[in-house]
Formats: C-alpha cells, structure tokens, sequence
C-alpha cells in the first residue's frame, strides 16, 4: 500500500500521466506476482486517464495511443485480467469512440481469459478455463456495449471475428445460456443492424468539438442575447412571443439531435438488408464443421426474425435450423 500511494503521489504531482510514466507502469504490471485491489485501481485509472485525457479532444482513443496500448499489454504471453483486460476494457467503457481494431483486441484478450484464465477478476468473479462464465459474458458485454459509439451496439467485422473466435473455441463447452444470446446480438447487429462506426481523426474531432461547443456561442446566443439588451422594432413587434436566450439554445439544440436520429434511423434502414457479402460471411461461418452449434442456432433465428430481406442462399442455413 505504502508504494502505490507512493507512486500515486509521484505520478500526479502535475496533473498529468505522461508516455513515460505510463510505460513505467506498465513494467511494474509484467513483474508483480501478488493480486492487490488498489495497483489494479491506479493501473486502470492513471493509464485510462492518460489514453484519453491528455490530449484534446477529450474522450477519444487516437489510432496512436491505441497502438501503444495493444503493444504493451502484448508483450506479455498471458495478459492479466485485474490489470491489462481490466484496462482496456475501462477504456473503451469511457471513450466516447475507440477504433474497432482496439475492440476487437479487447476481445481477443477476452478470448484468452475464457480459454486459459482461471481464478477471480479484480471484483471477485470467477473465471474458469475452456468455458464461458458469467464473469466472461460481462467482459464481453462491457466490451462490446462500451464500444459502440453514443451507447449503440454497433459490431464491426473485427469484432465480429474475434466473437466467432470465442464460440469455436469454447464447441461443446459448458458455456452459460447468456453466451447465445449474446453471440446472436452481436454477431446479428453486425450483419443486419449495425451503421457502422469509425473514430475521426483528432483533427476532425476537434473541429466537431468545436462546432458544437462554441457555433451556438458565436452565432446563436450572442444573437439571442443581443434581443434581450437591445431589442429591435421586429423583436418589440414579437412581443411575449419573443424567445429567450435559453430557448434559443434549446431549440437549436433539439433540432441538432433531430438531425443525428434522422441520419440514424435511415443509416439503420439501410443496415437491416442482409446484403450478399454479409450473407456470405455468415454461410461461412456458420456450420462450418459440419455442426451448427448453440450460439449459431441462436444466431441464424435472430436473424430470421431481425432481417427485412433475406438471400436465397440463406434459406439453406435457416432449414437446418428450423
């Protein structure tokens, strides 16, 4: 306790977790041997905190940071899961956006915990090699919920693989009911519900940062305020119906977001075709060996009961399930 209070101090003297201190702290994870609640706190906190508040925008995993994340924890043949799978798995949980490389890396180090990890998580729960546990369907849904941008699932092909990966290695096993379903949520959202997601440069991330931070400023409000210190003849003429500076704001703000849910819904519309590389990459993975297993029956009916337009070339895949 008395050197990571120590290290705490130190790190956060100026307000700032730097490369080099991030670094440090990754060679303190690879050499420790003893399980302690408060490291794995000031491992997560210190490194997520680094990722993705130290440089503007705020909220946002560059390609960079990512590669030097999934770099460092590689260096290690198994990844610990109160550190390095804790860790990544925060930061997806709190970026507004990460890049669907670093989620499916995540997966892959979920991947490795459901075959070989056994023992507890930092929170107590229990993981059990060669099967998928309830301490192993939380990662995935942390993961895989925490990466969709605004809250959306929004499952991309790595994601997606990296999923498949965990099912066909887990045949057979004595997996919990809650893996199918959210295998077939996922992997159905990929390929029928899904609108796709990619993180913006830092550039553009800014300039939307911007433009939603201070356009209403610069526009709008100094407009709005204008009418309430110095109103016009046309204003006067407005009366009570004169709008304040407040639902200036507020109207502009609603059509804003009328705005994304519209984009959304039709982005959506569009999703919801099963298109026929998509149909292709199911037939592919579905059945592969000969055997359609539970995640993949689970898979095939959600989407029989999800999709607006089917292929023909599904239909064959559908009756073996049926």
């Amino acid at each position: 306790p008395a050197d990571i209070a120590s290290l705490r101090q130190a790190i956060y003297a100026d307000g700032i977790v730097s490369r080099a201190e991030g670094t440090a702290l990754f060679d303190i994870e690879r050499t420790r041997t003893v399980h302690s609640d408060a490291w794995s706190q000031l491992f997560v906190e210190a490194l997520t905190d680094y990722a993705l508040n130290q440089e503007p925008p705020v909220g946002y995993l560059s390609g960079d940071t990512a590669a030097w994340i999934t770099s460092e924890v590689g260096r290690r043949k198994t990844p610990s899961t109160d550190a390095d799978l804790e860790l990544v798995t925060n930061i997806i949980e709190k970026a507004r956006e990460v890049p669907a490389s670093f989620s499916a890396f995540a997966l892959g180090l979920a991947k490795q915990e459901v075959l070989y990890g056994d023992g507890p998580d930092r929170l107590g729960r229990a993981h059990i090699s060669g099967r998928v546990t309830e301490a192993d369907v939380i990662v995935l849904q942390r993961i895989l919920w925490g990466a969709g941008s605004e809250g959306l699932l929004a499952v991309s092909r790595e994601e997606a693989e990296a999923l498949v990966a965990i099912a066909d290695a887990t045949t057979g096993a004595n997996n919990v009911a809650e893996f199918e379903d959210l295998f077939a949520r996922a992997i159905g959202n990929y390929l029928i519900g899904a609108t796709g997601r990619s993180v913006p440069t830092r550039q553009e991330a800014l300039a939307a940062q911007t433009r939603g931070d201070y356009k209403m400023s610069l526009n709008g409000v100094l407009s709005a305020f204008n009418k309430l210190i110095r109103p016009s003849v046309a204003d006067f003429k407005e009366g009570m119906n004169m709008r304040s500076l407040t639902e200036e704001i507020s109207a502009a703000a609603e059509a804003e977001t009328l705005d994304r849910e519209n984009a959304r819904d039709e982005a959506r519309a569009v999703a919801e075709i099963m298109t026929p590389d998509k149909a292709g990459w199911l037939l592919d993975h579905v059945g592969k060996n000969g055997v359609i297993t539970g995640p993949e029956k689970a898979l095939v009916r959600f989407i029989e009961r999800q999709s607006s337009a089917l292929p023909p070339e599904l239909q064959a895949v559908l009756a073996k399930v049926a």
